[in-house]
């Protein structure tokens, strides 16, 4: 008979979360990773093992559905270590992405390539510097290095180069229920596994849903004692100050226009938030910004082998430097969002949603009309981003009903998601039927989304709507294809 873990239920009821001190979060903020260990009892992680080893071996693939198929996994998002360290990156409102996987490696498997991961299947998305997604990698048993660990490259998670030669590989080696979090961008990749033994590792997405609230903390930005390498102490510094909401300050660096695009990357980021401290940089951090006409690539890639970093390094790194410069860089950005290039476009949308700026709603909403697909997805996103309002909610609704593009679609609902927490039942009321009908969407994220909106809104009208959906869409946990009844 299969029993539940209810020993690992009665470890998570009423323990407060453990939050990351503020050396664990600076660490977490200059390498891109940090490992820690869940409190739960080893009792858990065994039975966890068991269960990833039972589905993988005689069930099959089974893709999305790795939490209804083992629902027992939900103890371990409730273990108070996991919830703390969400919470201190994301905030207390963070949202579990649909997609999920159990990452199997067998004995002899081959190694990976260093790899970021792609967010739709595509690289068209602006990465975010600032933690607004990241990742839970998980290991239910011992995984020394012989069997095969995930590798991070420490510090890479702001790099679209390839890492190689310029940071150090770790490998995430621990004892059983050991697990990871680490900034989504981060390069990895899985190691050889020496031993005649299987190993597995789950991976879970998260998304911040709010902009950070001031913290207690009041210390600036200090080095943590392990630095990584490249040094990237302005962009490290700037996501401190964001993170714990104080007021970044204005002064002169050394700095060019031309180191934007310096053959190494690293020089390009540092240089963009440099010249960004001082809004004496504006107009050619706006100049750059709109220096690149060439046509957005749009080929499928399912992960990011850091082939084409060069086509936006000016233009992206131009863009985060207009982030640091503040409100003062608005108007620029508008009217290269609303008149700009295309690579232009969709970077002044991403840095107007990193600044978070209500003024920016009504050019954001017309670029959900614009006609390339990278614009779009940078206002879908850009809109959940700041306070909502009725303009910014309709448009939002219309894109994720009428966009073509399922990426643009998926992007509208989860600002959705977003709008509900940073908005209120009312504003949402307006919603609530067009969220029902993409319950139904063919696009599994964007039912996903839809579903979690409903929630958060939590309305009797929007119950109304997710519970006949839910109901129909219930996975049995004890059927798969040796007991189908």
């Amino acid at each position: 008979m299969r029993t539940y873990p209810t020993e690992a239920r009665r470890h998570n009821v009423g323990r407060p979360n453990v939050p990351l001190s503020d050396s664990q979060l600076q660490a977490f903020v200059a390498n891109g990773f940090l490992t820690l260990k869940s409190s739960l009892p080893e009792t858990y992680h065994r039975l966890i093992f068991e269960r990833f080893d039972e589905v993988a071996t005689g069930i099959g693939h089974f893709g999305n559905n790795l939490l209804p198929l083992i629902p027992e996994l939900v103890e371990f998002f409730d273990d108070p270590v996991v919830k703390g360290a969400l919470t201190s990156v994301l905030g207390r409102d963070y949202s579990m992405h649909p997609h999920r996987a159990l990452h199997k490696n067998p004995p002899g498997s081959d190694e990976q390539q260093f790899h970021k991961d792609s967010y739709w299947g595509y690289t068209r998305r602006v990465r975010n510097h600032r933690p607004w997604w990241v990742m839970i990698m998980y290991f239910p048993q011992d995984t020394e290095l012989e069997k095969g660990p995930t590798a991070v490259m420490a510090g890479s998670q702001h790099l679209n180069q390839r890492p190689e030669g310029y940071c150090n590989e770790v490998p995430i080696a621990g004892d059983a229920g050991s697990f990871v979090l680490i900034h989504y961008d981060i390069w990895h990749r899985k190691m050889k596994n020496l031993t005649d033994l299987n190993r597995y590792m789950f991976k879970f997405e998260f998304a911040r849903l709010a902009p950070p609230d001031a913290r207690s903390v009041t210390r600036a930005w200090e080095r943590p004692a392990s630095v990584p390498t490249p040094d990237l102490s302005p962009a490290w510094q700037a996501t401190w100050d964001w993170l714990t909401g104080q007021q970044p300050e204005q002064a002169r660096h050394q700095a060019h226009v031309e180191e934007l695009g310096a053959d190494d990357e690293a020089i390009g980021i540092n240089a963009g938030y440099a010249l960004g401290c001082d809004p004496a940089n504006t107009a050619p951090l706006l100049e750059a910004l709109d220096s690149n006409s060439s046509a957005h690539e749009n080929e499928r890639r399912y992960s990011d082998n850091g082939q084409i970093w060069r086509e936006d390094a000016v233009v992206r790194n131009a863009a985060h430097g207009l982030v640091r410069t503040g409100d003062c860089a608005v108007p620029g950005l508008l009217d290269v969002l609303r008149a700009g290039t295309a690579r232009g476009r969709k970077h002044a949308a991403f840095a107007l949603g990193e600044m978070g700026t209500t003024t920016a709603h009504p050019a954001l909403c017309d670029a959900l009309g614009d006609e390339d697909v990278h614009v779009r997805i940078a206002a879908a996103e850009a809109l959940g981003l700041a306070t909502p309002c009725t303009d910014s909610r309709d448009a939002l609704v219309a894109a994720m009903h009428d966009d073509p593009a399922s990426e643009v679609r998926f992007d509208a609902a989860l600002s959705l998601v977003r709008a509900a927490v940073q908005g209120d039942s009312a504003l949402m009321a307006e919603a609530v039927d067009p969220l029902a009908n993409a319950l139904y969407d063919t696009n599994r994220y964007v039912s996903g989304y839809a579903a979690e909106a409903l929630e958060r809104i939590g309305t009797p009208d929007a119950f109304d709507a997710l519970v006949p959906f839910l109901r129909t869409a219930r996975w049995c946990p004890h059927t798969d294809n040796r007991r189908p009844f």
